[in-house]
């Protein structure tokens, strides 16, 4: 028990006041001769109830956890406890369905820290088993021990009192109790073992279960193979005390039994069982061969029971004796005898597959094991020999060879005919978020790529800690693009900006924060002779003022065909929200983007952030919708900063309503593990009824969620749809101003307003999801977390697929308008080189400008057409293909850009990127 025994009556509340009755060194009361007797003492605190948490500690790099299982059945005796060691980088839901391989072992007190063990010297199960797993030896996995009951431990275990053995050698257990292990063993299938499911996702199939144990623990171990047969398949038999009851469990009870036995048993004994820790006996040989005997007559009773010998390990340990430290020893072997065709049965999981990874959510900085069956590989089925896995991470940023071995004939066996499976072990950096794969042979001679697409797999950065609930800082895209990748240089962002007019650095400008405008005067024909460059800069509209820089030659190369980049110094004001800007040459000419001047937003400073807090509702009226519930919820009013321009400003620009459609039996009690899975969308106004959508014709959101639900083709989730803004929607959608696009097609939108893109996510990320978040019990998990829109609402959708993908792991893009700004968008796509979602599905058709308007212009549905296909090829560029399952580009002939389009498309783009949450992907 060590430690935990001194705790246990006294709870957490009681020891923070009594520190702080001491920190303040209040002196004692003295009672005044007068005073009425002294109250009754308090009476004990009540006892922890069943599975009460009692602390945690790290150990191995994994954690162990001590949990309170039930009271001593003895008075003043220990408390019994179950200790569950957790690998590193454990996170309940990341084995998915499957759930975590466990190995389940007695005498818990025995199995971690030396201190809380009989002989001062745990089995040390930690390490072995971490160590066991950073080599790829086997999967990662649970270790639940349980505490034995003290003085009543024999009870438990043994299904006979003990008595003396034969010849009487054991004398001194001649009364100790037994008889009770069949009660026990009912505990542990009724009470443990739910408790390890659900608590640790623990796997109840029992190709991923084992159970072992020590001495009485191990005779344990051989009744539970008898008693509850198909409960595990791996059982640990350590120097099993098969002298007890006269012999009855071996000659008896195994000599009868005639059920079947697991699938593989370690038997491991010392030839110094009884003289290792009875050194003053005089008979100590004499015992040692009896009990050291054992050992090779259980072998041969398991033979004669039908048990292969493939599926049996007897060892018979020279020196060793009856100890933890012995055990300790033989562990490693034990283990992966025992555990390693676990590999197999997760393979066979995978069955038809050409590779998985286990656990199947990879987290960055954390140990996997991939699983690649050669026997499905078209290049590499028959190569003889091992393999080798060439892992690439962020775009190849970083590589590493893996290599992989096949697994052993009973890993084989136990996932099952057909397959030639290979396993690599991988500790993936501490900084990933993707990595690219592909398999050859171990001389490098014949690879197989996916056709040079490479194999893809999607890596958590989300901390461990976490267990699938993001942290609220860990949303801030500037502080997570700080950490998985450096801040770009001014040469870096130079290049990226050749064919630009200017650009800032740091490209997003920060409230407060110091900034440098650098203008390339070659691309302005009334800049490109001008020995004097000024920049005309107004703060929010010009309604912050007015300041004129004087630009000057740049350090950056400027010879030859290089821009001729001038720089100059910002001063970003601490309210500033955007910044517009001209640029003259002093002389009267202008570059002012024909007078509507450039506009460039500007980011809150990490202080205003802290200051952004989750929207409230003032109104929310509820009605049955598609089978669920359709809450339309009217926002209050934002925080005033106090700035009545500001304010004035913003309350144009801020979200007004959401409307909320929840499934048929939702509840937010009823979450899954983590929060229900959801999908942000723009314009919600279009999204559920066509009494209220832009052109009559709603896309049926929330039917057809509820028909994909209803056919379990994606498990139940939430949708949340964000009203667009009527005229500011532009602003808010658009990452730059629209402008008419190239030949002027879009004339109308020649004034519209763009760029405060970037306000509006940060409003959606630090305002409105906060809040829907707690309201409706909703995963924060980008793996279960999805965004989209269409036209203005598509660029939003792509935007925040190459900005925001550690928010959303899918992205729906439909019909993006990427001809604003002259296709700036695909360039920004192209020159892409970061994180993007997990899938993203962008569909088109082919006449979106005829058949959306009274006039054909087929050249202009051409263009449109070209500008889709080039992002899709820059996608694919990127990795996002379809090859690898990433990308669904979809383009429907004769389809225009309307509700009616995209509703047509709906069910495919939901059941693309959402059927992977069935499987909690």
């Amino acid at each position: 028990m060590g430690d935990h025994r001194g705790r246990m009556g006294q709870s957490v509340a009681q020891r923070d006041v009594r520190a702080l009755v001491a920190s303040a060194q209040v002196p004692p009361r003295v009672p005044c001769p007068s005073s009425s007797p002294p109250p009754p003492p308090a009476p004990p605190p009540l006892p922890p109830q069943p599975f009460t948490p009692l602390g945690r500690t790290l150990l191995a790099g994994g954690t162990l956890e001590v949990v309170h299982w039930e009271r001593s059945a003895v008075p003043g005796g220990p408390d019994r406890m179950l200790r569950v060691w957790t690998p590193p980088g454990f996170v309940k839901g990341d084995a998915g369905t499957t759930g975590w391989p466990v190995l389940y072992l007695n005498d818990g007190q025995n199995l971690f820290i030396d201190r809380d063990c009989f002989s001062g010297c745990s089995w040390r199960a930690a390490e072995t088993a971490a160590g066991l797993i950073a080599a790829g030896v086997l999967p990662p996995f649970v270790v639940v021990g349980i505490d034995h009951s003290g003085i009543t431990r024999s009870l438990d275990y043994c299904p006979y009192a003990p008595g003396t053995g034969p010849g009487g050698f054991r004398a001194d257990a001649a009364n100790w109790p037994g008889g009770c292990v069949d009660e026990y063993m009912v505990k542990v299938v009724t009470e443990v073992m739910p408790f390890a499911r659900s608590c640790y996702n623990a796997a109840s199939s029992s190709d991923l279960v084992a159970f072992g144990g020590s001495s009485f623990g191990g005779i344990c171990t051989l009744v539970a193979a008898m008693r509850h047969p198909g409960l595990f398949d791996a059982a640990l038999v350590e120097s099993p005390s098969l002298w007890l009851a006269n012999e009855a469990v071996l000659k008896q009870d195994v000599a009868r039994y005639s059920g079947d036995w697991p699938q593989r048993m370690f038997i491991g004994m010392g030839d110094k069982e009884y003289s290792g820790v009875r050194q003053r006996s005089t008979d100590g040989a004499k015992w040692d061969a009896l009990v050291a005997g054992y050992a090779p007559e259980l072998y041969l009773a398991l033979l004669d029971q039908g048990v292969e010998p493939h599926r049996l390990c007897m060892t018979v340990d020279a020196g060793a004796t009856h100890n933890e430290a012995s055990w300790s020893k033989r562990l490693p072997a034990a283990l992966t005898f025992l555990l390693a065709p676990w590999w197999g049965a997760l393979a066979r999981r995978a069955s038809g597959s050409l590779f998985t990874t286990f656990p199947k959510v990879l987290r960055a900085g954390c140990h996997a094991g991939v699983l690649f069956d050669s026997a499905a590989s078209t290049p590499l089925v028959g190569v003889q020999g091992g393999l080798k896995m060439n892992a690439g991470f962020n775009g190849w940023e970083a590589r590493t060879e893996v290599a992989m071995q096949r697994l052993s004939p009973s890993a084989q066996s136990a996932a099952g005919s057909g397959g030639d499976w290979h396993v690599g072990p991988l500790l993936l950096p501490r900084i990933t978020y993707e990595m690219a794969m592909s398999f050859g042979d171990a001389a490098g001679t014949v690879w197989d790529s996916n056709e040079g697409s490479n194999y893809y797999a999607r890596v958590s950065l989300i901390p461990a800690a976490c267990d699938g609930r993001m942290p609220h800082h860990y949303m801030n895209p500037r502080a997570w693009s700080d950490e998985i990748s450096p801040a770009p240089s001014v040469d870096e962002v130079a290049q990226r900006n050749t064919s630009r007019l200017f650009f800032t650095f740091p490209e997003k400008l920060v409230a407060g924060e110091p900034a440098l405008i650098y203008v390339n005067r070659r691309a302005s024909k009334h800049l490109r002779s001008s020995p004097k460059v000024h920049a005309k800069v107004g703060w929010n509209a010009w309604e912050k003022g007015c300041v004129t820089v004087e630009l000057k030659p740049s350090q950056l190369p400027r010879g030859g065909s290089n821009p001729d980049w001038w720089c100059g110094p910002l001063a970003v004001p601490a309210n500033a929200e955007d910044v517009h800007l001209a640029f003259t040459n002093a002389a009267g000419g202008w570059e002012s983007n024909w007078g509507d001047n450039y506009i460039v937003c500007v980011g809150s400073s990490e202080a205003e952030e802290d200051k952004l807090r989750p929207r409230s509702v003032k109104k929310d009226d509820v009605v049955n919708h598609a089978g669920g519930r359709l809450h339309v919820m009217q926002l209050s009013s934002r925080v005033q900063t106090g700035d009545r321009q500001t304010d004035r400003n913003r309350k144009w620009a801020e979200e007004k309503i959401l409307r909320v459609w929840t499934p048929q039996g939702y509840s937010p009690e009823a979450a899954p593990e983590g929060g229900w899975p959801v999908l942000f969308f723009n314009d919600a106004q279009n999204m559920f009824e066509c009494w209220l959508a832009h052109q009559g014709v709603s896309w049926r959101l929330g039917f057809a969620a509820a028909d994909l639900i209803a056919r379990s083709e994606v498990p139940p989730f939430v949708i949340v749809g964000i009203d667009n803004h009527g005229p500011m929607r532009s602003l808010n959608y658009l990452p730059y101003e629209p402008g008419s696009g190239v030949g002027a097609f879009r004339e109308d939108a020649a004034r519209w307003p763009g760029g405060g893109v970037e306000k509006y996510m940060e409003r959606v990320i630090f305002e409105v999801m906060p809040m829907v978040t707690a309201r409706f019990n909703l995963s924060t998990d980008p793996r279960r977390t999805a965004f989209g829109g269409a036209s203005f609402g598509g660029i939003n959708a792509l935007h925040v697929a190459m900005n925001y993908a550690h928010v959303f792991g899918s992205v729906l893009a439909e019909s993006p308008s990427l001809w604003i700004a002259e296709g700036r968008m695909v360039e920004d796509l192209q020159k892409h080189t970061g994180m993007l979602p997990e899938r993203l599905f962008m569909g088109c058709g082919t006449l979106e400008y005829s058949a959306t308007r009274d006039h054909d212009k087929p050249e202009v549905d051409a263009l449109l057409m070209e500008y889709y296909q080039d992002a899709a090829r820059a996608l694919e560029y990127n990795g996002l293909s379809e090859a690898t399952g990433r990308l669904q580009f979809v383009v429907e002939e004769g389809a225009g850009h309307h509700e009616r389009a995209w509703q047509c498309r709906l069910t495919g783009a939901l059941k693309f990127l959402l059927s992977p949450w069935k499987d909690g992907a």
